[in-house]
């Protein structure tokens, strides 16, 4: 698979009436590329065909729409394991229960497909600024930290 977009459906709405235009030419544009492999628009419910809307966050089996056409899969491509640190809150992490629960329900409710966890491995922006609000040790409650991806890259 290969994503056009992430997540713009969060935006689209602050560019008005040139919201739904672009998410279909960003759609013809990567179909145009005949990549042959399937595109994915993640949050994009209105993803035209054949692009594959697909959900990202915590609880797909509840929140997720499910596909827009019959002919498409139930994709959930970001299964959080966490969330990411954000200033002044405490941190979120999900036990490995909830998140076996989470995809059972998806697969049940949704007729999910295929689940991706985001993210296996945390990290660090080094030298760089994050995003607003959003410490530079990047989903440090992934099952690989920063810490232990950057140990095995010293000893290998």
């Amino acid at each position: 698979m290969s994503q056009i977009e992430n997540e713009y459906k969060l935006v689209e709405a602050a560019f008005h009436s040139k919201g739904p235009p672009y998410v279909r030419w960003a759609a013809a544009m990567a179909l145009n590329l005949q990549t042959g492999v399937p595109w994915v628009m993640c949050k994009q419910d209105d993803a035209p065909d054949p692009s594959i809307n697909a959900c990202n966050g915590l609880i797909c089996g509840e929140t997720f729409q499910g596909p827009n056409s019959p002919n498409k899969p139930a994709l959930w491509t970001e299964n959080w394991t966490s969330r990411y640190p954000v200033y002044g809150q405490d941190p979120r992490f999900r036990s490995a229960a909830d998140l076996a629960f989470a995809v059972a329900l998806f697969i049940a409710r949704k007729k999910g497909t295929f689940v991706n966890y985001y993210m296996y491995h945390g990290g660090t922006n080094f030298g760089r600024f994050a995003s607003s609000y959003v410490t530079t040790s990047y989903y440090d409650g992934a099952p690989l930290d920063e810490y232990v991806k950057l140990l095995l890259a010293f000893c290998l």
